[in-house]
């Protein structure tokens, strides 16, 4: 166990989190029914944690590193997961003091603000899902520190309490509790945990992970779809904070919205039947830098 948490355990963090994702990458996939049965969260989770691990500073500064990650992900952070986990990487960084190690304290309330954040940012919460594991497992990690300001027993804790409440998932969303699995977002938070783990506890033995059972084949048609279009875009703003009328804005055009900034530079995620009016809407407060528009009735082909 590592009482203390330094830089390179949080870079090697991440580079542990990528193997995970990349090993259960396809049962992720598979895994996806909720919100929308389009089978990318393995892809997505995969491809934004690994465009952050690039991203990371040599600093031996945890705070650094961290915030380094969330740049990145604020950019490059692919789809629903993607875009929860750069709302937790920006709650994370935030709080977690400069300095060159973290103590156990000081890292579970990081995380737990961390998950405050992503939660907020989501108008409606739904049981089951990466939100609630990300919130459960935060408040265990507050509880333990009664007992223990050690940093490797605290991450422990808060992973132990994420993979109980990852099961849970499957009985506390009506759609999971449908075809009998686990939310596909929260096990590869759990996944994103025990890469971390590894590098803090590194004299555990490695959690093996169950073999799920994964659903017969999903498909999501047009007719069970409000919204069609999974449409992200980053924008440069023209002002140095969101005007106050935008998230109204581009929220009226669907569903699922979220929306994480950082000074003149913000992301957006939204479900819509209008993408191309929400992108032109969008370039009215500021520069369009990148664009992604899926569409989930085609499973996921780009349009």
């Amino acid at each position: 166990m590592s009482t203390w948490i330094d830089g390179g355990q949080i870079r090697r963090g991440f580079l542990y989190a990528v193997e995970n994702l990349k090993d259960q990458k396809e049962i992720l996939n598979h895994l996806n029914v909720f919100p929308v049965a389009d089978r990318d969260t393995g892809v997505n989770m995969t491809r934004s944690m690994e465009r952050a691990s690039l991203s990371l500073s040599d600093s031996s500064d945890p705070s650094e590193i961290l915030l380094k990650a969330y740049l990145c992900l604020l950019e490059y952070g692919r789809g629903n997961s993607g875009t929860i986990l750069t709302l937790f990487f920006e709650g994370f960084s935030s709080s977690t003091p400069p300095g060159t190690l973290l103590s156990g304290r000081d890292l579970a309330y990081a995380f737990l603000e961390g998950a405050k954040t992503a939660y907020a940012a989501v108008s409606s919460p739904e049981p089951g899902t990466i939100l609630s594991v990300a919130s459960q497992s935060a408040q265990a990690g507050i509880s333990i520190l009664d007992l223990t300001d050690d940093a490797g027993l605290v991450f422990k804790r808060i992973t132990d309490e994420a993979h109980a409440a990852l099961l849970l998932t499957s009985y506390q969303n009506p759609i999971l509790k449908k075809f009998q699995v686990i939310d596909s977002g929260a096990y590869g938070f759990c996944l994103i945990l025990d890469g971390f783990l590894r590098s803090f506890a590194p004299d555990l033995p490695a959690q093996p992970y169950p073999v799920w059972s994964l659903p017969s084949q999903v498909q999501t048609t047009r007719a069970e779809l409000p919204e069609r279009y999974c449409t992200e875009f980053v924008l440069e703003l023209y002002s140095d904070t969101i005007p106050p009328n935008f998230e109204q804005t581009i929220r009226s055009f669907g569903d699922y919205y979220l929306c994480v900034s950082s000074g003149q530079l913000c992301k957006v995620h939204i479900h819509t039947n209008h993408p191309e009016e929400v992108l032109q809407t969008a370039q009215l407060y500021g520069t369009l830098r990148s664009k992604k528009i899926d569409d989930m009735a085609l499973n996921n082909k780009h349009i």
